[in-house]
């Protein structure tokens, strides 16, 4: 981990040099920031790896490599069936063998639980159809043969589906008949939990269903159970049965969103975006760009598919790039995520101040503002804390400073408590 690498353009461009004619950008330049672990992992982590990404690889593992951090990482981050296969088809000798077989071991499991995955997934689907229950399967199996084109090749823990919110009384009903328990929060006593999400275990077995109508987190609140959703769902066929998914372009929103709201900490939800993206060359594009503006989450496709490029070197249409060149902060953002793969990870994005992320992300800067004044009230680490790669943390420290009193005032000081209510509430509707 501590020798000095040399560069891999330097190391390589010797075996392409028709890669430096025409201006073409040099494959994978995106990852010389990454340790040299991180590097093999973006490397290995895609379906077709071209004849240059093998050249690359070979010289990569022929200097010294932590393999288990190989490992370790490739699980972390979701990728080890990817990763296992490259390297096997690469340099098969020189993975040590103990690598080797917890690589082999490991995709073994994946496979069965994938297969039993997407049995449940047509059992359970099939069962909230009757009871008159839409659901939509997102992530997981779905989303591997819809990217993938084998659902092997992608690693999933659990069925992820889209139900209406008004529906999920019925969902739970019929979860409960198929012999699944509520493992999330729930307020007892038939009320509905506040919680955005319903996580569901079957009984002694390994398969978990989380039914969602929002994808949310503290600060952050994308809407899933959209009609226009509906409208556009398309056929995804699974071994057993055909099952209806989003579209394309919804997909590639939806993952975008995902990713943005994790602060892409695993190097899966960015494979999962390029991956998409390769399988689908005839996306809509002015409608992605259209819906995601819509939706007010245009910042977070862009990002999405600038991170995708940037590490899997996708071709993405000019309208696309102009946008991702066009925008100040996106270009800078690619460099500092996933955390875990960079040389200096102490300049890394994770969830723990993914906040910041979400307002550098807002689509306009009214939004921006109001997220500010929400992390103010609640006086949120990422106010005090050093992140250098957010560049509203001056201000957002200031606009601190200014609402504090203010905030204190309402609390402390006002001695009618109907006025002092009032107050708070204004302060929180202004959020």
């Amino acid at each position: 981990m501590g020798q000095k690498l040399r560069p891999i353009a330097a190391r390589s461009k010797q075996f392409h040099p028709r890669t430096f004619l025409h201006g073409q950008r040099m494959p994978c330049q995106g990852v010389t920031h990454m340790h040299a672990e991180g590097r093999l992992l973006v490397l290995c982590a895609r379906t077709t790896i071209s004849e240059f990404l093998r050249v690359e690889v070979a010289d990569l593992v022929s200097e010294a490599i932590d393999w288990d951090m190989v490992w370790r990482l490739s699980r972390a981050h979701g990728v080890a069936p990817l990763v296992y296969r490259n390297l096997s088809a690469i340099c098969p000798a020189t993975v040590p063998a103990v690598i080797h077989e917890a690589f082999r071991r490991h995709i073994q499991a994946t496979v069965l639980l994938n297969t039993l995955l997407a049995k449940e997934l047509v059992m359970v689907v099939d069962a909230l159809a009757a009871a008159g229950v839409r659901a939509i399967p997102f992530k997981g199996v779905t989303l591997a043969q819809t990217a993938y084109g084998d659902f092997s090749l992608r690693e999933c823990a659990d069925l992820d589906l889209i139900v209406d919110q008004a529906f999920i009384p019925q969902a739970r009903q019929v979860l409960w008949s198929k012999g699944y328990q509520l493992t999330s929060q729930d307020m007892g006593d038939g009320q509905e939990s506040d919680e955005p999400y319903h996580f569901f275990q079957k009984k002694n077995g390994i398969v978990a269903v989380d039914l969602q109508w929002v994808m949310a987190r503290p600060h952050f609140g994308f809407r899933l159970d959209r009609s226009v959703f509906w409208d556009r769902l398309k056929p995804v066929h699974l071994p057993t049965k055909t099952v209806m998914g989003l579209c394309p372009e919804d997909l590639l929103i939806v993952l975008c969103v995902h990713g943005s709201k994790h602060a892409w900490e695993q190097l899966k939800w960015v494979c999962d975006v390029a991956e998409l993206v390769r399988r689908r060359p005839a996306l809509d594009w002015s409608r992605i760009l259209f819906q995601a503006g819509e939706w007010r989450c245009r910042r977070m496709v862009l990002l999405g598919l600038a991170m995708a490029r940037n590490m899997f070197d996708i071709v993405l249409p000019r309208t696309v790039l102009h946008a991702i060149e066009g925008d100040a902060d996106i270009p800078a953002l690619v460099r500092h995520m996933p955390k875990q793969l960079l040389k200096n990870s102490s300049e890394g994005i994770d969830e723990d101040c993914a906040d910041a992320l979400y307002v550098i992300l807002k689509d306009s800067w009214c939004d921006r503002w109001k997220l500010a004044v929400v992390l103010c009230r609640d006086e949120a680490e990422v106010i005090s804390r050093s992140l250098p790669w957010f560049r509203f943390q001056r201000r957002l420290r200031g606009l601190f400073i200014c609402l504090k009193p203010f905030h204190w005032i309402a609390i402390k000081c006002v001695p009618s408590v109907r006025i002092r209510q009032a107050v708070v509430r204004w302060i929180h509707s202004v959020g």
